[in-house]
């Protein structure tokens, strides 16, 4: 079964939190899926200060229901590699919801969370007992593709980090 790796940028952390940015790389970082997703709720000045991503990039952005039948095809049938994967799955079900979509099949998806694994494989380095994806990618050695807190850069990087932890060490 092939593999793939999703990340999203999001309006914030919350229940209500929905994606502003979504990208699908295959396993050598090219991108399958990238797009701007224009959200029902504004974007949280913090989650701004990170991705960068606000009303004026999003103002032209499909929606949710624009984009979903494009991520659904090409993320089903395949391993879905997160990083931080509890968290993006319940941002694509928050958007979906924001819309009137149950998206059932987002919930059926075989996900692996390169978090998790990071930081068995290189130790954790905050209370939640996790790594982040720049410090993943420190300790595995590897440089940050594209640039860090966008869609496809971290999901380039959670695809070169996810090959590094299959290496023998």
């Amino acid at each position: 079964m092939a593999t793939v790796f999703l990340d999203t940028e999001t309006t914030g952390l919350d229940d209500d939190a929905q994606v502003v940015e979504i990208a699908v790389v295959d396993e050598n970082g090219s991108v399958l899926f990238e797009s701007y997703c224009r959200p029902t709720v504004p974007v949280d000045p913090g989650a701004q200060a990170v991705h960068g991503i606000g009303p004026e990039v999003l103002a032209g952005a499909p929606q949710w229901p624009e984009i979903a039948g494009r991520v659904r095809r090409v993320l089903e049938g395949r391993v879905v590699v997160i990083f931080n994967a509890a968290f993006d799955t319940r941002i694509l079900v928050q958007t979906a919801a924001a819309h009137g979509d149950p998206a059932d099949w987002v919930r059926d998806l075989d996900t692996r969370c390169a978090m998790y694994r990071a930081a068995d494989v290189y130790g954790a380095t905050n209370r939640y007992g996790t790594i982040s994806l720049v410090n993943a990618a420190a300790r595995a050695g590897i440089e940050f593709v594209g640039r860090a807190h966008s869609a496809a850069g971290d999901a380039a990087t959670t695809a070169l980090l996810w090959r590094t932890m299959s290496l023998p060490r």
